[in-house]
């Protein structure tokens, strides 16, 4: 059991390098970073390793241990200069071969993809075993041509300084060949090493690992979480939604009760139910005109007398107030007032409507 679980582990960890890998070259490309010169040797026997561009401090010599792996003394202090830095890999001109090639001005933007594929016949020695690139050198629109330098560089030559750079913990290591114009080019070697290695030792990636799994098991939680939260967060929903549709329906019991009319028998209480009737009535005309407006139109003023309404207001169609008005059921004999007049908008008319209510009385007309 134990065994399956630290398998297990071990293949999440595994998963999570890749992703931390890239948090961890993310990071370092955020931060300041050192660009350095190593220059190669004719013989290939020595580096000069140096600041780019800063002439005040020497360049610093170290010999190489003839064509064998570099001791560790060698290794530490190539280690102590290199790491975290830009390397630009100075090679001699004796291990360059050069070579030109004329291409149609067209094939400019594929010029890439053509060395690629004609390197195989340009060089001495097999595209596997070479690092190449190349300069466009001039251009002549009169003929259409262009001319291209390619520089081939034997692996096998600078292999033993590309992995001493990458145990090194160096970055962005880019292999500078001149070429016989006084120009030059850059060559991007591949790394040697797996996935992970591309930045450096593994081992620097570990807190982006950890912080990623952190992260992981973070929202695994949250997700969680949601799952067993939900039923109570529904549950509570239900009952707050049954509590105000039970208060609405206490204050709809209420409005009816209010708006039912009653019988008396005697003249006061009569009197006195009339008046309430008489209140509710009012009520039922106001609500009708509301429901019968159109939405266009707004009442600045209402006026209830004598049993007939007169609304003022603004509308910017008239004439659909009074259809709204007559073919609502609750009113009769709509009409204007006066003559409309066209309000500062330029748009609305200002207009007096006079109407009889077909005043409601307990849910019945009247």
């Amino acid at each position: 059991m134990q065994s399956a679980i630290a398998a297990t582990m071990a293949k999440f960890d595994a998963w999570l390098e890749g992703p931390a890998s890239l948090v961890g070259e993310a990071r370092r490309a955020l931060g300041r970073r050192t660009r350095l010169t190593m220059t190669i040797a004719g013989d290939g026997g020595s580096v000069e390793i140096a600041k780019a561009g800063d002439g005040r401090e020497p360049p610093v010599a170290i010999l190489l241990d003839g064509g064998g792996e570099p001791d560790a003394g060698v290794r530490e202090r190539i280690r102590a200069l290199v790491r975290d830095c830009a390397v630009d890999v100075l090679v001699p001109e004796n291990w360059i071969i050069e070579r030109r090639i004329e291409l149609p001005v067209e094939a400019a933007s594929h010029v890439d993809g053509i060395v690629a594929t004609r390197v195989a016949a340009l060089s001495p020695i097999p595209p596997q075993d070479a690092l190449f690139g190349h300069r466009i050198l001039d251009v002549d629109r009169a003929t259409g041509k262009m001319a291209v330098a390619l520089a081939i560089l034997p692996r096998a030559r600078i292999a033993r300084v590309l992995l001493l750079l990458e145990k090194s913990e160096a970055h962005d290591v880019g292999v500078k060949v001149p070429l016989s114009d006084g120009g030059g080019v850059t060559l991007t070697p591949r790394r040697s090493g797996g996935p992970g290695r591309a930045g450096g030792d593994t081992g620097r990636n570990v807190a982006a690992r950890r912080a990623l799994a952190g992260l992981l098991l973070l929202a695994v939680t949250a997700a969680a979480a949601s799952l067993v939260a939900r039923p109570v967060l529904d549950m509570s929903i239900a009952e707050r939604r049954a509590g105000l549709e039970r208060r609405a329906e206490a204050a709809r019991e209420t409005i009816r009760q209010a708006a039912t009319p009653t019988t008396t028998a005697t003249m006061p209480e009569e009197a006195a139910l009339q008046l309430k009737n008489d209140a509710i009535s009012a009520l039922g005309a106001l609500d009708d005109l509301a429901a019968a407006l159109p939405l266009h139109a707004h009442a600045t003023e209402i006026v209830l007398s004598d049993g007939r309404l007169r609304v003022t207001g603004r509308t910017p169609d008239l004439p659909d107030v009074l259809t709204a008005l007559e073919s609502s059921g609750r009113f009769a004999g709509s009409r204007l007032v006066g003559t409309a007049q066209l309000s500062p908008d330029g748009v609305s008319s200002d207009f007096v409507v006079e109407t009889r209510p077909l005043i409601r009385t307990g849910g019945a007309l009247r």
